[in-house]
């Protein structure tokens, strides 16, 4: 399942459920490509129906139905998925985290399998179990009176726990194993730079404003992070806009022109190639079938 080769490499901010303190949902995706992103959190993506491709540090995972990923705090990843791919998502946030493993900083994930059949299914279904304990259904149930929904954030955060427990008693790599592909220099780099196209992607955004970000000759920089990425500065900067625009194409009924202008995407012939690649139609047919109209 593993082969070599990115929610943007930008940082999402998790923001967990109150009363859950973690982040627990599922989303219907479209085909929509998310570029290299990070983030504090641990994150666990299960695929419920059709596929996902994920790009996690140097390293291509082609994900089907069944499979899931544990993507650790720090890694930079992307994901592309099949079109109507349904994708459950459990974000666990550092704080907690910590709190509850004291030594988590100096901890790494396997990305998948252990490698056991009996304990992998109890992963998965400690998954799909906190799913139906969590996430809409949790917020749904908030609305009944107490009594109607007795124990219902005990359960999720048992659940939850015995989770974290099959990770650090199944899931936990040797020490040995536990070096990613990008040593603390260059992972600080990256992060820099997606960060700061995250902040800018509206924007013009040249390769020597990049490079000084995190005080690079260009010439270098663009040899970096082609070897780390897999793609270049300027295709990196183009896959961030390409997907902020196929959302907005896709969930909204404004014109592909304003949208194209509000995302700094101002070469169109690039964009049409880029999504016929993706989708394989125009931009005014994916939408169309998408809506239903």
């Amino acid at each position: 399942m593993q082969t070599k080769t990115a929610r943007e490499s930008i940082h999402e901010n998790v923001v967990a459920e109150p009363d859950l303190q973690v982040r627990c949902f599922s989303y219907e995706d479209a085909g929509v490509r998310v570029p290299a992103h990070w983030h504090h959190s641990l994150e666990i993506l299960l695929i419920d129906t059709g596929s996902m491709e994920v790009n996690m540090n140097d390293t291509r995972l082609q994900l089907q139905m069944g499979d899931f990923v544990l993507i650790n705090s720090g890694d930079i990843h992307s994901t592309s998925c099949s079109e109507h791919a349904r994708i459950c998502v459990l974000q666990i946030p550092y704080p907690f985290l910590k709190s509850n493993i004291p030594e988590y900083d100096h901890i790494r994930f396997r990305t998948g399998s252990c490698g056991k059949e009996e304990t992998d299914r109890t992963f998965r279904l400690l998954l799909r179990q906190l799913q139906e304990c969590g996430g809409q259904n949790f917020r749904l149930q908030k609305q009944q009176q107490p009594e109607q929904r007795p124990g219902l954030s005990l359960h999720f955060k048992s659940l939850l726990y015995e989770l974290l427990y099959l990770c650090i008693s199944s899931y936990q790599l040797p020490e040995s194993e536990q070096n990613g592909h990008f040593n603390d220099t260059e992972r600080a780099r990256l992060i820099a730079v997606t960060d700061y196209v995250n902040a800018h992607y509206t924007e013009p955004v040249t390769l020597q404003e990049a490079a000084a970000v995190v005080a690079l000759n260009p010439e270098y920089f663009c040899r970096f992070f082609k070897k780390s990425m897999g793609i270049t500065f300027l295709e990196f900067v183009n896959q961030v806009r390409f997907s902020h625009v196929c959302r907005d194409i896709l969930h909204t009924d404004q014109s592909i022109t304003e949208i194209l202008a509000r995302h700094g995407f101002t070469n169109y012939k690039l964009f049409r190639r880029m999504f016929h690649e993706t989708y394989g139609c125009t931009p005014s047919t994916k939408r169309k079938e998408v809506s239903g109209r």
